[in-house]
């Protein structure tokens, strides 16, 4: 067996890939993962297997480090390195490397299998949760998030780092912000130390999402951030982005992400504009083909179905009469998501 094809079973390089390894993972790299057998290895114990000197070992697993290739668990002296996986490299690929250099048809062929791996990897969690477990560890994207309680975690953060959406650059499909992932405080750090990223300033971050609210996305993360710690913030879309996606496919609407909040739509205040029925990513507001006379004019006439709304506030966020506001839902127990 060649090295190459040693890794693709080893590193788990999925079929569509495969003819796009060179442009991801170079012979040295390859080399590492294998000498490594699966263990986590001190940077001495790496140079040793594979006949280097220790700084080059160290360069080596450095630079493998920040493309995904492994991972890195402890710091200084008492760093060990382990193997990631192609899921890991391929996200790292994506969001920073020549990933529109893959031909359209076959970056979309890819971009299936993540996201099929990905629904894989939470589905256990979400019927947990679906299932009335109080709590799934690991489980990110936990809450949907209304604009203001954004800024809450945003004011309470030391460090935070900006990075792209993986979501978006690998489904690309809008035109939607791309650089909107948001990692606060021990994640900002982690992801500088992989070299991911850049530093925001506080007032920064929250022109960032402000700007990502106007343009249409919705805001994600853990709403128990006081008790938990704070996590990363994700701003959303439903056409691309992989929980709102999962989400519909394994049946988890409100439980994950979870809604919080519900439109309440006062009609007798709609100026019919129709900007709800632009924003909403979920069809919760609609025309329904009618007209009606506001001030002399004709408009589109708009309807809401709550049964349809995730709560995110996008609709509320832009309505120029205020004939919408986001009520809470009933309250989770304490100590539950």
């Amino acid at each position: 067996m060649t090295l190459t094809e040693e890794f693709i079973r080893v590193f788990d390089v999925w079929e569509p890939a495969r003819p796009y390894l060179p442009m991801m993972v170079d012979e040295a790299e390859m080399a590492l993962v294998l000498a490594m057998r699966g263990e986590a290895l001190s940077p001495s114990q790496v140079a040793q297997r594979m006949g280097l000197p220790v700084e080059q070992a160290e360069g080596l697993l450095e630079r493998a480090y920040r493309r995904g290739i492994v991972n890195k668990s402890g710091e200084g002296e008492g760093a060990t390195y382990s193997a990631a996986d192609f899921y890991t490299r391929l996200d790292v690929f994506a969001k920073y490397e020549n990933w529109d250099d893959i031909p359209a048809q076959d970056r979309k062929a890819i971009h299936r299998r993540y996201l099929d791996e990905f629904i894989a990897r939470v589905r256990p969690k979400v019927e947990q949760l679906m299932a009335g477990a109080p709590s799934a560890d690991g489980l990110h994207n936990n809450d949907i998030l209304l604009l203001h309680e954004v800024e809450e975690m945003l004011d309470a953060a030391t460090d935070i780092v900006v990075q792209p959406c993986d979501c978006r650059r690998l489904a690309q499909n809008c035109d939607r912000p791309v650089e909107t992932c948001i990692w606060l405080d021990k994640s900002a750090r982690e992801a500088l130390d992989r070299g991911h990223g850049r530093r925001l300033t506080r007032d920064e971050a929250k022109a960032l999402v402000r700007k990502a609210d106007r343009k249409g996305l919705m805001h994600t993360g853990d709403s128990q951030w006081r008790t938990n710690g704070l996590s990363p913030i994700c701003n959303c879309c439903a056409c691309d982005c992989y929980p709102f996606t999962a989400a519909r496919e394994i049946g988890s609407k409100g439980v994950w992400p979870r809604s919080r909040y519900v439109a309440a739509y006062d009609r007798d205040a709609c100026a019919f504009c129709g900007l709800c029925v632009r924003r909403c990513h979920f069809g919760a507001f609609y025309h329904d083909g009618g007209e009606v006379t506001v001030a002399g004019k004709t408009a589109r006439n708009v309807q809401f179905d709550p049964a349809l709304c995730w709560g995110c506030g996008l609709c509320a966020n832009s309505c120029p009469t205020g004939a919408i506001v986001m009520r809470p839902l009933a309250p989770t127990p304490e100590g539950t998501r």
